[in-house]
C-alpha cells in the first residue's frame, strides 16, 4: 500500500504541476509569478503592491472588509522604505499515545509559529536591500538587483534557497523532512542566486555555503541549487504550471545530501489542486539511502472569504525498507473575515507504519498579515 500511494501521488503530480509560492493556490488562481506578489522573487515575506491588493481586497469577506478597510492604506514609510509583517499563533490539541497500556491522553497549548517583520530599502529603481527578521534566531538579508532581462534578478546575501514549495506551514513533510523547517535548524544559507525569465518560465541557479558559521568557522563546502518552473494560462479561468528543482550540499568528506523534486498545480475557477514530490538521497562513507516525501492539496472557494481544503502527505525515510513510513490527512477551512486577518481550523489524522498510534491533532491558526 505504501508504494501504491507513492505512485498515485507521483502520477497526479505529473498531471497537475505548478509554480511554487508562499501560498501556491493564489499563484495558480491568478497565473502570477512569485515576484508579482512578493518582494522576494522566491515568494513569501513582504508583499508587493499587487500582493497587498489581493490580500486585502480579493481574499476577505467583501462586506466586512469594506467596513474595516483603510482607505489610505500603504506599507510605504517613505518612497525608499517599506514595511511588512506576518504573525501566526497556533492553538493545538493533540492526542498523546500511551504505548504501554494503549489508548491516549490529550495535550493542548498555544504556540507562536511566526512573528516576522520585513523591511525593504529601495536604493535605486532596480536595487533593493531586503530584511526579514523573525522571533527566532534566523533571518534573511540580501541585496536584490532586478537588472536581468525578463524581470530577471541577482540576489546576494543570506536567505532560504529557492527549493520546493515555500508553504506557510513549515511542519509539512515537504518542508520538515527536506531540512527547511526552522524548528529543526536554520535553513538560511549565505550565497548568491540568479533568476532569468523566458516568457512564463523562470530558471534559477544558486551557489551557497553548505553550512554557515562565523569567520574562519565557515568551511569551503558548497551547496548548489537548480530550478525551472512556469505557470501557463490555458483559458481565462484555468492555469497550469510545472516545475522541477534540485539542491545538493556536501556536509563533510564523503557525506552529501541531494534533493530532487517536482511540483505543480492546476486551477479552474474556484478549484485548485497543487502538490510536490521530493526524493532525498543521503550518501555517507559509501552507504546510500533514498527517502521520499510528497504532498497533495485541494482547495475550493465556497464563497469570498471562505476556502475549504484537503491535504494528503506521505513520508518514507528509506524506500528500500517496508517499514517506517508515515502519512497524514488534513481537512480544514481558511476564513478571511477582514483585511489582514485569517482564521484556519484544521483537523489532522496521522498514520504510521508498521505500528499506528493515536496521535491525531486539531490546529487553530490565527494569522495577522501586513
Amino acid at each position: 500500500m505504501k508504494k501504491l500511494m507513492s505512485c498515485v501521488a507521483f502520477m497526479l503530480l505529473c498531471v497537475f504541476l505548478e509554480e511554487a509560492a508562499a501560498l501556491p493556490r493564489f499563484a495558480s488562481r491568478t497565473g502570477a509569478k512569485c515576484q508579482s506578489c512578493h518582494v522576494n522573487p522566491s515568494g513569501g515575506g513582504m508583499r508587493q503592491a499587487f500582493g497587498q491588493q489581493y490580500g486585502r481586497e480579493t481574499l476577505p469577506v467583501p462586506t466586512w472588509s469594506d467596513e474595516f478597510a483603510l482607505d489610505d492604506f500603504s506599507t510605504k514609510l517613505t518612497e525608499a522604505v517599506s514595511i511588512g509583517a506576518d504573525v501566526r499563533t497556533l492553538y493545538y490539541v493533540q492526542q498523546i499515545p500511551d504505548t504501554v497500556r494503549g489508548g491516549s491522553s490529550t495535550n493542548n497549548a498555544f504556540f507562536q509559529m511566526q512573528g516576522d517583520v520585513y523591511l525593504n530599502f529601495r536604493l535605486a529603481k532596480k536595487v533593493n536591500i531586503y530584511l526579514d527578521k523573525g522571533i527566532y534566531s534566523g533571518f534573511e538579508i540580501f541585496g536584490l538587483l532586478s537588472i536581468l532581462p525578463g524581470n530577471g534578478y541577482i540576489k546576494i546575501g543570506k536567505f532560504l534557497p529557492n527549493y520546493g514549495t515555500r508553504l506557510d506551514d513549515h511542519r509539512t513533510f515537504i518542508r520538515d523532512r527536506t531540512g527547511f523547517n526552522p524548528e529543526s535548524g536554520r535553513a538560511e544559507l549565505t550565497g548568491a542566486e540568479l533568476g532569468v525569465s523566458a516568457g512564463p518560465v523562470v530558471v534559477v541557479g544558486g551557489v551557497f555555503n553548505a553550512s554557515d558559521g562565523f569567520g574562519a568557522g565557515v568551511s569551503k563546502n558548497k551547496a548548489f541549487l537548480g530550478r525551472a518552473d512556469g505557470v501557463f494560462k490555458l483559458s481565462e479561468n484555468m492555469h497550469l504550471g510545472l516545475g522541477a528543482n534540485v539542491f545538493t550540499k556536501e556536509l563533510s568528506v564523503g557525506s552529501r545530501r541531494t534533493l530532487f523534486g517536482v511540483l505543480g498545480s492546476c486551477s479552474f475557477n474556484d478549484f485548485t489542486l497543487f502538490g510536490e514530490v521530493d526524493w532525498l538521497r543521503d550518501e555517507q562513507s559509501g552507504a546510500k539511502r533514498t527517502g521520499l516525501v510528497s504532498l497533495i492539496e485541494a482547495d475550493y472557494v465556497l464563497t469570498p472569504g471562505v476556502d475549504v481544503k484537503f491535504m494528503y502527505e506521505f513520508a518514507d525515510p528509506d524506500i528500500d525498507l517496508k517499514t517506517g513510513s508515515a502519512s497524514r490527512y488534513s481537512i480544514g477551512v481558511e476564513f478571511f473575515p477582514i483585511s489582514g486577518v485569517e482564521v484556519r481550523p484544521v483537523y489532522r489524522i496521522n498514520r504510521e507504519k508498521p505500528t499506528n498510534v493515536k496521535n491525531d491533532e486539531f490546529n487553530l491558526l490565527i494569522h495577522f498579515y501586513l
